[in-house]
């Protein structure tokens, strides 16, 4: 028996009884030792970009998502990322903590506001260097690059099996996709839904072609609402 189940038991109360919390376990999240340590200018830049994304009310890239790609990249270390659906460039910020792996990353956003807060935002230069920052089409700008090492699959989620199947020509060996937001809160899962909405409808054919397909090997991880990260299977 776990020993948390032990001190439940011996203080007579059950695991089954103790009350679960959601918003206590994401607040738990982000408490150390599961934060970061970084240095006053980093601060700075962490500080502006969390303003950016309270004022601009933007669902910018959550921070335990960041983290785990964070973590992940120590030991993936890709040198060329591209993303689809950029925003101003908050999981940027992510990929660079702590990295110097990285050589490019490609940004891509369609809304036209954007650019100017990323220009805006106080980059140190050699993390500002390393980005590429397109007020383009994603798919568009992916046609003119080679091989890329990491994709993060987000911005407009009926899109989001296209844009995977994009990468299965252009994902180095080594290379991971990461979709952010793939549970889209279940929707999908809900045959009335899946019908009567596109998105819904395009994130359950997304599942399903995860499923069906020999290319890819996928987890699926439970955050609030969901990623999935795939490698491709050789």
């Amino acid at each position: 028996m776990p020993l948390l189940e032990v001190a439940f038991f011996l203080s007579g109360i059950s695991m089954r009884d103790f009350p679960f919390s959601f918003e206590q376990l994401n607040c738990f999240s982000k408490d150390l030792p599961y934060g970061f340590k970084s240095s006053d200018e980093i601060k700075v830049l962490y500080q502006k970009l969390k303003e950016n994304e309270k004022t601009l009310n933007f669902p910018a890239i959550r921070d335990d998502i960041g983290k785990f790609i964070n973590f992940l990249f120590h030991w993936q270390k890709p040198e060329k990322i591209f993303e689809f659906g950029s925003g101003y460039g908050q999981s940027a910020f992510w990929y660079l903590l702590n990295n110097q792996d990285i050589l490019e990353i490609v940004l891509t956003e369609k809304r036209d506001d954007l650019e100017t807060v990323f220009e805006s935002l106080p980059w140190p230069a050699t993390w500002k260097n390393k980005i590429v920052y397109h007020q383009a089409d994603a798919f568009d700008v992916f046609k003119n690059i080679d091989k890329v090492d990491f994709v993060l699959i987000d911005g407009v989620k009926s899109d989001y099996l296209e844009f995977l199947k994009e990468c299965e020509s252009k994902l180095s060996d080594s290379g991971m996709v990461l979709i952010d937001n793939s549970y889209w809160r279940g929707s999908f899962l809900d045959p009335e839904v899946s019908e009567k909405k596109q998105t819904a409808k395009n994130i359950k054919a997304l599942h399903q072609y995860i499923k069906d397909s020999s290319k890819w090997e996928a987890v699926f991880v439970p955050f609030e609402d969901g990623v999935t990260l795939l490698r491709k299977t050789i």
